[in-house]
Parts: C-alpha cells; sequence; structure tokens
C-alpha cells in the first residue's frame, strides 16, 4: 500500500506545483505567462508618454477613441514585420469611417537603444504605398530602461534581449484599448487569424455604439 501512495502522492503534489506555476494550466509558456501575470481583462493600460513619427509626444490615456497596440523592433529578423504586414491588411480590411476617427493603430518600438524617430519614419513609409492615416509609429519620449521595462510588464509583454546577438525575443500579442483606456481585449496572431481578429474589434466597437467594420 505505501508503495502505491507515495507515487500518488508526489504525483499530486507536481501536479498542483504545475497547476499554481501555470495559472490552473492556462499559461505555458513565459509569453502567456507574463500576460497572466498583469491581471484580467479589461484592466487599465499603462499611462506612459510616447512621441511619434511626427515628433507628437502623447499619451494614450488623451486620445479617447478606440487603439489597437502592438509592440516590435525594427531590427527584428522576422515576426515583428510579419505581424506588421498582417496589420497592414487589419488596416485596410476596416472601413475608411472608423479609422482614424473611431479607432487607431500604434505600433510601439520597444528597443530603446537602436530605434529612434529616423528609423521608425523610414520604417513607417514601408507602409504607406496608400494613405495610412490612423496608424501611428512610436518609441518612449524621456523614460528610462527601467521604467520602461516596468511598463512592459504592467502591460503584459515580455521582452528579453539575448547579449551574445542583440536579438530580442518577445511576445506579439495585440493590445485593444478602449476609449477610457481600459485593455479590452488582447489578440494571439500566432494562434487567430485576421478575420477572428477583426471580428472581435468589430463585436467591442459596436458594442459601444460605434460604426461597424466593412
Amino acid at each position: 500500500m505505501k508503495k502505491i501512495l507515495l507515487p500518488i502522492l508526489v504525483l499530486f503534489a507536481c501536479v498542483t506545483v504545475i497547476g499554481v506555476a501555470t495559472y490552473g494550466f492556462s499559461s505555458f509558456t513565459i509569453f502567456s505567462y507574463t500576460l497572466k501575470s498583469a491581471g484580467e481583462v479589461p484592466r487599465e493600460f499603462p499611462d506612459f508618454e510616447w512621441i511619434d513619427q511626427d515628433s507628437t509626444v502623447f499619451h494614450t490615456k488623451d486620445k479617447h477613441k478606440y487603439l489597437l497596440v502592438n509592440f516590435v523592433y525594427l531590427n527584428c529578423p522576422d515576426v515583428c514585420h510579419k505581424v506588421n504586414n498582417r496589420l497592414e491588411h487589419i488596416y485596410h480590411s476596416i472601413d475608411s469611417a472608423v479609422i482614424p476617427e473611431k479607432l487607431e493603430l500604434i505600433t510601439i518600438s520597444f528597443d530603446t537603444q537602436r530605434d529612434g524617430l529616423d528609423k521608425i519614419r523610414k520604417y513607417r513609409k514601408l507602409f504607406s504605398r496608400d494613405n495610412i492615416d490612423g496608424w501611428s509609429f512610436a518609441i518612449p519620449y524621456h523614460a528610462s530602461a527601467q521604467q520602461f521595462h516596468a511598463f512592459l510588464q504592467e502591460t503584459g509583454v515580455w521582452v528579453y534581449q539575448m547579449p551574445e546577438t542583440g536579438l530580442i525575443n518577445h511576445s506579439v500579442y495585440l493590445f485593444l484599448i478602449s476609449p477610457d483606456n481600459k485593455i479590452v481585449r488582447v489578440f494571439d496572431p500566432a494562434r487567430e487569424d485576421d478575420s477572428q481578429i477583426i471580428k472581435q474589434m468589430e463585436q467591442c466597437i459596436s458594442s459601444t455604439g460605434i460604426s461597424s467594420f466593412s
């Protein structure tokens, strides 16, 4: 009996530890764990000061519209550009009566050492074959690396720069922010296609009486 009971107790202890460490078996990656640790949605989007490609300093809380926010770095060899290419498709799939009046896209670089205003201006032009009014590219404004790191953690974004290569490993979530500055949806472009993301955004915006998407 003791021989059977001990393995059962060990198994139970292991399952309990894993359950606690993964928030009830809901977070199995460092990305999802960091997002879950930041809290359930809806929750406040942390306040921070940004500067965009036009040298305009702003706070997201002062926009008073829906915002779709994502985080990238411009030396990214692959995934950041793929996500932004999908954002370009999403942007052009939305009724022009909605963007930029009711919804704005904001792409933020977290590479505070290498991505400056000149660089994000040039990068934005890659997406400006057509007019992209309502899609801003921004970097932190007068903030220390420690302050920005704390903001990312509070938001639920995991970032780690590998010292050997300088490459940055990071999560690629898209955050939908409501006009009252609440995170109301978090999209994972690795698991959700564009139509799913657009549909959920449409549901949120329509629920507040704002025009639907095309």
